[in-house]
């Protein structure tokens, strides 16, 4: 049976206006606003081996951002995104089979920057169907709490060349768009290949409804091994392996090599210069939380 999962790391590719994304560029001076929220709770991921797995600790991830699109020139589209996040680990310890997890860590929590983002993306052609190329660059700012294992972002930078295709038909009450792209992380982090793929309808320019599936694959390059841990017995001086899985798996919260397929549905209202949209995601993976992901945000538009 497919388990839902919870794609937080697409949060700000995937939740925005139909007209914030793909190969469309922005006109010269006009721009895409957005203040975004995403709640993820969950008490079971999904394993190396892609199995559902319980924690021993549930976990709460909450996202707001700010993103935005600026056009630079006709052609050329400024992309920038500031999400802050909130992570957390309850106290009360599952009592759930323990296989996996013969112990746990100290319950907490931690508020901060995920990883900023700043991105630029150029028209290459721009006639029935569109082709755009793209590279987003994200800052190594996020937190990290040893005690607790939790993070705000992955440890690295993140360097992100993407292309992008789409079109429109029937007037454009009909789009679709493919992107796809390859992820360069440092800090012996994997790298990571995505896509990401869109059919939107809308009677009125003003109602949208899309279907989206978009996937991430790690490249199993990198060595960080997610803070596996070990500890030395002074009387003999064998090693013990406390987390042989690592630390961090006790949240999975921006874990190595994690990948994922996920599938959405959003909405979008537009009212004048305002929109309104909401998304829920579902799908499958390995390293990656057993949850849906819920969206909702505000946008502007000028």
């Amino acid at each position: 049976m497919t388990r839902l999962i919870t794609l937080v790391l697409l949060v700000f590719t995937l939740v925005q206006s139909a007209s914030a994304g793909g190969p469309w560029p922005r006109k010269k001076n006009s721009g895409y606003a957005q203040l975004g929220f995403t709640y993820v709770g969950y008490s079971s991921f999904y394993n190396h081996e892609g199995k559902i797995t319980s924690l021993r600790r549930p976990v709460t991830d909450f996202t707001s951002q700010l993103y935005l699109d600026y056009g630079l020139t006709d052609r050329l589209t400024m992309t920038a995104n500031l999400p802050f996040k909130y992570v957390s680990t309850a106290d009360r310890i599952s009592s759930a089979d323990t296989t996996y997890f013969q112990d746990t860590i100290q319950s907490g929590s931690l508020f901060g920057l995920n990883n900023v983002m700043l991105g630029f993306k150029y028209n290459i052609i721009k006639k029935k169907v569109l082709f755009s190329a793209g590279l987003n660059v994200e800052a190594n700012v996020a937190k990290y709490d040893s005690i607790s294992a939790l993070r705000t972002g992955a440890n690295t930078w993140v360097f992100h060349p993407y292309l992008s295709v789409g079109t429109s038909f029937f007037s454009g009450k009909l789009y679709t768009l493919l992107d796809a792209g390859y992820r360069v992380r440092l800090n012996n982090y994997s790298h990571e290949a995505d896509f990401n793929f869109e059919l939107g309808y809308s009677w009125n320019q003003k109602t949208y409804f899309i279907l989206n599936v978009a996937g991430r694959f790690s490249m199993q390059n990198g060595s960080f091994d997610n803070n596996v841990t070990t500890m030395v017995n002074p009387s003999d001086s064998t090693i013990t392996t406390i987390h042989p899985n690592g630390r961090d798996l006790h949240t999975s919260l921006y874990t190595n090599n994690q990948q994922f397929i996920g599938y959405g549905l959003k909405f979008i209202q537009k009212i004048k210069k305002v929109q309104i949209n909401a998304a829920v995601y579902i799908g499958s993976g390995q390293m990656v939380a057993a949850a849906p992901s819920y969206n909702l945000g505000v946008a502007y538009e000028w």
